[in-house]
């Protein structure tokens, strides 16, 4: 199965410099074709300006104006702009002299995403539908087939279509030729959507699958993301009996329509590993006005009677922006620590009206 392009950069930064034959060997052993422009991509991301250098001297014409839109795209260039310059590689993925029919799916895939900045929805439903359906003809599981439909299932979340959106997420199957971190980016999305339809048992396994690939993948930001909701998702069915997760996942089947769901359940070993897990991957960072994640961390603890492995949260109240967060917080501490939490949500809302009334 293809890595991540990731690898590659981390084997540069610890050996460099390297030759062009070790970098194209080092491609070959991570699953990728001829291309270099996701490395080019990823090496751009990681500010590895040297090899950047030395890879973009490998790219073909259409290649290059591809860079220059993520250059584009991650230098913050305003949509209408790179509107214009999605189109004018358009013309070179088509022109017969340069023809590229994958990177002409992806470059509407990126007509696409910038029509949505525009507002223009219909057209960028139109683009991102006609991406997808071409790189599933050209390059099935390849990395601008994945992204192409995350970004569609993504379109759906937008415009309110969670239904369409859940059955672009079940084109990728666990078991198929898609990589982990698509597979886990898509069951966390589903997660969440399932979670707002009120269907417990199946986000609750598919935030588990989330997690789990994205722990074994070392993708930590995502693992942080499946794991607390996850535990947000199973602070009230932990039984003793339920079957493990992997065997749930493994047999869980689609529901026929009107089919009532089932109650969600976990073990508490299972919940307690996840739990801790997460707390290895908390990086302490409490700030932010919608801190979900550490609502669930914190409802893991409150179930587990684990709640002084959470003192780095109780530290600093000042430093907590989320109203939900802190009036959950005050049902926790002692009386003599209430009222300084009462105070930091006094002070917000305080703060927020005056805001609101200019």
């Amino acid at each position: 199965m293809r890595k991540s392009t990731t690898v590659l950069i981390g084997r540069w930064s610890a050996d460099r410099p390297v030759s062009m034959g070790q970098l194209c060997k080092w491609r070959d052993e991570d699953g990728w074709g001829e291309s270099w422009l996701a490395h080019c991509e990823q090496a751009f991301a990681s500010g590895e300006d040297e090899l950047l250098r030395l890879l973009e001297a490998e790219l073909d014409r259409v290649e290059a104006a591809t860079l220059a839109i993520t250059r584009s795209r991650l230098d913050g260039v305003e949509a209408n702009e790179l509107l214009l310059q999605v189109n004018s590689a358009l013309e070179l993925a088509r022109n017969p002299e340069s023809r590229n029919l994958s990177l002409e799916g992806r470059l509407r895939m990126e007509r696409g995403l910038a029509q949505i900045e525009c507002g223009e929805l219909e057209a960028a439903r139109d683009d991102l539908t006609w991406a997808e359906t071409r790189l599933k003809s050209v390059s099935k599981a390849g990395r601008d087939h994945d992204v192409s439909l995350l970004n569609k299932a993504a379109f759906h979340v937008l415009v309110d279509e969670p239904l369409m959106a859940l059955q672009v997420y079940s084109e990728i199957p666990r078991d198929g030729e898609h990589v982990a971190e698509t597979i886990a980016f898509s069951r966390y999305g589903a997660a969440q959507l399932y979670a707002q339809l009120g269907q417990y048992d199946a986000a609750l396994r598919h935030s588990w699958v989330a997690f789990t690939l994205a722990d074994e993948s070392g993708l930590a930001d995502l693992a942080w993301a499946g794991g607390t909701t996850f535990l947000a998702i199973g602070a009230e069915s932990l039984d003793d009996d339920a079957q493990g997760m992997k065997s749930q996942v493994e047999q869980a089947t689609p529901r026929a329509a009107g089919e009532d769901s089932t109650e969600p359940s976990v073990t508490t070993e299972e919940y307690s590993s996840v739990f801790h897990r997460c707390l290895e991957l908390w990086d302490g960072e409490v700030g932010g006005d919608s801190r979900q994640d550490l609502m669930g961390l914190l409802s893991a603890a409150l179930i587990l009677g684990e709640i002084t492995e959470l003192s780095d949260l109780f530290k600093s109240p000042e430093a907590l922006d989320d109203a939900f967060l802190i009036a959950a917080i005050m049902q926790v501490v002692d009386g003599d620590e209430s009222s300084i939490w009462q105070h930091r949500l006094t002070s917000m809302m305080t703060l927020s009206d005056v805001d609101s009334s200019d």
